[in-house]
């Protein structure tokens, strides 16, 4: 009977850490470009945002379900100029962040993690 409930236990541990939330809504391009703006410190008048496709991503071996590809023209640096170019961005959703990126950067020799996140802005975890 103790490792019926083991087994029981651990199923519903697994079934728990597995699947994640569905998102709660969709990515609008409201939202997007306020995602847009946090990375790249412009402003959301200058960035328009093209097209948001739905999509899955694997990376690592993990596969993310809920993963929207954003394509957008906004100014960037080159050259020493400021010129329009067009980029893509994946947002992945998640109950604690809502659409979010992140970046890993090197900051004095240690690693930090930036998330720029629908629901909490900039988080900078060191």
């Amino acid at each position: 009977m103790n490792s019926l409930r083991s087994i029981v236990g651990a199923a519903v541990l697994v079934a728990g850490v597995c699947w994640a939330g569905e998102p709660t809504h969709d990515l609008s391009k409201q939202a997007a470009l306020k995602l847009i703006n946090l990375l790249i410190e412009d402003y959301q008048e200058r960035i328009e945002v093209v097209l948001i496709t739905e999509g899955s991503k694997v990376t690592g071996g993990l596969e993310e379900k809920h993963v929207r590809r954003v394509m957008a023209i906004h100014p960037v640096a080159e050259d020493g100029k400021r010129v329009r170019r067009v980029r893509t961005y994946d947002f992945h959703w998640n109950d604690e962040y809502g659409w979010h990126c992140w970046e890993k950067r090197e900051e004095r020799g240690v690693d930090v993690i930036y998330i720029f996140s629908e629901e909490r802005g900039e988080v900078v975890i060191k």
